[in-house]
């Protein structure tokens, strides 16, 4: 990964994180705040979503982009947990308190300014997240700071507290799936200022407020539930919207390939200006090359002319070389072009005479005959699209304008994080066109005696408990991060009151969770009463913890199950020392053999022999402290 001089360049940026907080309802409905996971929907609901007039007679850009996508929006729905407001066809019932109070903690820990008076407003949108064509949501506080390691204090200009919008489970043929479960969960959006100047500052600040926000207690916990969006610019570029940064090993990369693509966007300006070539030179002249390709070598246009597609083709002057320049790791210009296309329109694909035509098929005589039918010299650049003409001409619209747009540089705009650590075209930079007051919800009145109540009871913040939990139990402070950010501290608390052990916890609540993951089972099935019933039988020494991953495994499969009925299934049986002597002498007796040959090294053999007819009913300590034993007497008995 190149590194860039990130302060001669005028690198900022702004982090946004989303997290959903940990109520027993909804925000705006008494529906349980649970996800349905995978289960199929009891009903399915249709609808198509249309643009309108924000409060200053404007049209948001992002919501006619989105319109211009002519999706279909199919929604799915539980009985037990949608009613009629998830719909559209109820008014929002009063704003949770339960959420109100946590967003409160949590603009209190980030020594925000409160506001006395919250009210809702709709924010507009279009992708059919939201059924209503809207999102509730309310600014809470302002004027924030978080301090990093480091040091560097970085400025958060809003909290605000509002309803998490449907889950997307697919798109097919022009039609989204949403579920609906998810729409209505309180989320806190917390945004910083720009003030971060490097991508590891902002990793860091993703890190350190991810680390508060979860080390509350009052926030969900589960895969999805927090998400972050960065917005990144260079001086000679434009502010972009990068959605959907999933994880914090992403910001480095994302933000760097960021600022390739905006240092190479600034390029082709820059050349296009040094070649004398002007936004009047372009012409929106699109040719149906259909007739004249309809014999062509390349397989897939020849199918698809002979089908009824039409081959459009465009020239651009002086474009000769631009649509090549790559901006990110393998993703050129012309990638970039074609990605709007194929989310505004639909057709996927297109081809330019940057690349090598050959490899199509096309033949050279093809390629001339192109090039004298669209007025193409050396100087500059053709695009082609094949498609249905309705579509193919949609396409040829879209690469047109965003062509035409290379001519100032870089656009603002919401691109998709992608896990290579590049970016795709989402949608246009939402404005202020789209918020607007909701006059179905009154005013929130916030006193100074609530705000005093609650700051009273403020939990430490996690960087000094990481302290404190390192030199109280001896363990790594990167050990306790890694619990708050896996929701278990509390359940760390709670398991030492019953075995007073902090390894082998640790080891069981962190890294034995995860390599069951790596094998396939979720760990997260499991639920806290089961791990501190383990903790007991192993306290009691009921089981050994030799057998703890076979018992979290059949735990996790079956959720319901209890620790009782998983020791009948594994066949643990709890074992005193006179019968563990029995089982070593039996084993030890049967290995003379062994035992003259290897003498002590015949321990490790003999051991796995022993702990196969244990199994899990005893430490696997003292069962090698009676082994050894008895190989010793063995080899006194054989004079060896």
């Amino acid at each position: 990964m190149k590194d860039y001089d990130y302060k001669k360049l005028g690198l900022k940026v702004g982090i946004e994180i989303h997290q959903q907080l940990d109520t027993k309802t909804k925000l705006f409905c008494r529906c349980p705040s649970e996800l349905r996971g995978n289960k199929p929907p009891d009903f399915t609901l249709i609808r198509y979503m249309r643009p309108v007039l924000g409060e200053m007679g404007l049209y948001d850009e992002a919501m006619l982009t989105e319109y211009e996508k002519g999706m279909t929006i199919v929604y799915e729905g539980y009985k037990d947990t949608i009613c009629t407001y998830e719909m559209d066809e109820t008014p929002p019932f009063e704003c949770n308190y339960e959420g109100i109070d946590i967003a409160l903690t949590i603009a209190s820990l980030l020594k925000m300014t409160i506001f006395n008076e919250l009210h809702v407003s709709r924010k507009n949108y279009l992708d059919g997240s939201v059924p209503c064509g809207f999102q509730r949501t309310t600014v809470v506080a302002t004027d924030g700071e978080i301090e990093l390691e480091s040091g560097k204090k970085i400025g958060i200009e809003f909290i605000c507290l509002e309803e998490d919008a449907a889950r997307k489970i697919e798109t097919d043929n022009k039609t989204n799936y949403f579920r609906l479960d998810r729409l209505g969960i309180p989320l806190v959006e917390i945004t910083t200022k720009p003030d971060i100047n490097t991508p590891q500052e902002a990793r860091d600040c993703a890190e350190r407020i991810g680390l508060l926000l979860w080390g509350t207690g009052k926030v969900k916990t589960i895969l999805g539930s927090i998400r972050q969006d960065l917005n990144v610019s260079i001086a000679k570029g434009s502010r972009i919207e990068i959605k959907g940064v999933q994880k914090l090993d992403w910001f480095i990369p994302l933000i760097n390939n960021e600022v390739s693509r905006q240092l190479k966007l600034v390029e082709i300006t820059e050349k296009l200006k040094e070649r004398g070539i002007k936004p009047e030179t372009l012409e929106e002249k699109v040719i149906d090359l259909s007739k004249d390709l309809k014999n062509t070598k390349c397989g897939f246009v020849n199918k698809g002319i002979k089908s009824g597609k039409k081959l459009l083709g465009i020239n651009f002057p002086g474009f000769n070389g631009l649509f090549g320049l790559e901006l990110q790791p393998n993703r050129r210009f012309g990638t970039e072009v074609a990605n709007k296309v194929n989310i505004i329109s639909g057709l996927k694909g297109l081809i330019h005479s940057d690349e090598d035509l050959n490899k199509y098929g096309f033949s050279n005589e093809e390629v001339e005959a192109m090039k004298k039918k669209l007025n193409s010299t050396s100087d500059d650049c053709f695009v082609l699209v094949l498609g249905k003409e309705e579509n193919a001409r949609k396409a040829m619209n879209i690469i047109f304008k965003r062509t035409e747009m290379a001519f100032n540089g870089v656009l603002g705009e919401t691109r998709r994080a992608l896990e290579d650590g590049n970016t795709e075209f989402l949608r246009e930079l939402h404005g202020g066109a789209r918020l607007y007051p909701d006059t179905d919800s009154k005013a929130i009145i916030i006193t100074n005696d609530r705000i005093n109540d609650i700051q009273k009871e403020l939990p430490e913040f996690p960087w000094i408990v990481m302290k404190q939990y390192s030199k109280k139990y001896k363990i790594e402070e990167r050990l306790v991060k890694d619990l708050i950010f896996e929701g278990k501290l509390k359940l760390f608390e709670k398991s030492l009151e019953v075995y007073n052990n902090p390894s082998l916890i640790l080891t069981t609540l962190l890294e034995t969770t995860k390599a069951l993951s790596r094998d396939g089972v979720n760990a997260d099935e499991i639920i806290d009463t089961q791990y501190i019933e383990l903790f007991n039988s192993l306290k009691s020494n009921e089981i050994s913890k030799e057998i703890i991953e076979d018992v979290l495994s059949e735990l996790a499969k079956s959720p319901k199950i209890t620790l009782k009925q998983v020791k009948k299934q594994l066949k643990i049986t709890k074992l005193s020392e006179a019968d563990l002597i029995k089982i070593v002498e039996e084993v030890v007796n049967k290995g003379t053999d062994l035992i003259k040959e290897k003498k002590m090294n015949a321990f490790g053999g003999l051991m796995g022999d022993v702990m196969k007819q244990v199994r899990g009913g005893i430490d696997g300590k003292i069962v090698a402290e009676k082994l050894r034993e008895a190989i010793k007497n063995k080899m006194e008995e054989l004079k060896l």
